[in-house]
């Protein structure tokens, strides 16, 4: 997880208290790193209380995550081909763990059950992802239908019922339209899978089946960084796999 990008996904329910901690720590990450959540309370002029509270509320799962984050952000700078490549084959691996810990078999009885299967994704990337998905799916024999776009969703929301299931591809899961859309399919008990980045987050919170994969920021010397999402892809197909096992056996 990438912590300013962590900082920005959650900035609006940070208190002025909590952007203050928020700005020393970016701009003493060094500091922040080597300190223990005492010393960096301290050096907050807060508590360790305080500290926890502001890095789950950042998404992260405590303070070893947030440094962990910090971190990685630190060596983002000095970053080389060789790097990139060792950083990607990590969230493969670590995506492969995940998956692997994660007891598929409820989201695969629901898919396999549920009236429809819905498919959305919160952004471009996510979106490519779930149309190689939908189409492994369909060689499974699971009928789905994927929405493209925040309107075509809420449109949807007329003839989504509670039968149905919902699979959202996200990576922060923090987007601003799943705040709109989420309690919408909540109120009509419409079940939702949710795929994001690892992390606390508010489309996890809101899930009734969580899936999740690593993502790396990698750094540009332009004006914008690239999310690389090969764990998404690696988590689809994975669960794509599993379907098909699933759907084969239970026959």
């Amino acid at each position: 997880m990438n912590f300013e990008q962590q900082v920005r996904s959650h900035y609006k329910e940070l208190t002025a208290n909590e952007l203050e901690m928020v700005q020393f720590i970016i701009a003493n990450k060094e500091v922040a790193v080597n300190s223990s959540i005492i010393e960096l309370g301290e050096l907050l002029l807060s508590s360790k209380s305080s500290v926890l509270r502001l890095a789950k509320k950042l998404g992260f799962h405590g303070f070893s995550e947030l440094k962990f984050a910090l971190r990685e952000s630190i060596q983002v700078a000095i970053v080389d081909p060789e790097d990139l490549v060792s950083k990607l084959k990590s969230d493969i691996d670590r995506t492969f763990r995940i998956v692997n810990q994660t007891n598929l078999t409820p989201l695969l009885t629901k898919m396999r059950n549920a009236r429809l299967v819905f498919l959305f994704a919160t952004g471009f990337s996510q979106n490519n992802a779930l149309k190689e998905f939908g189409k492994d799916l369909l060689v499974s024999g699971r009928s789905n239908m994927l929405i493209s776009g925040e309107t075509n969703l809420e449109i949807s929301e007329t003839f989504i019922t509670k039968d149905d299931l919902v699979l959202i591809a996200g990576l922060s899961g923090e987007t601003i339209a799943l705040k709109d859309i989420i309690p919408a399919l909540k109120m009509n008990n419409v079940p939702i899978a949710a795929i994001t980045e690892v992390g606390k987050n508010y489309l996890q919170d809101h899930a009734d089946y969580n899936l999740y994969y690593e993502s790396s920021n990698i750094p540009s010397y332009h004006s914008n960084h690239m999310q690389v999402m090969t764990g998404l892809n690696i988590a689809l197909t994975v669960l794509a796999l599993k379907y098909y096992e699933y759907a084969a056996f239970d026959e």
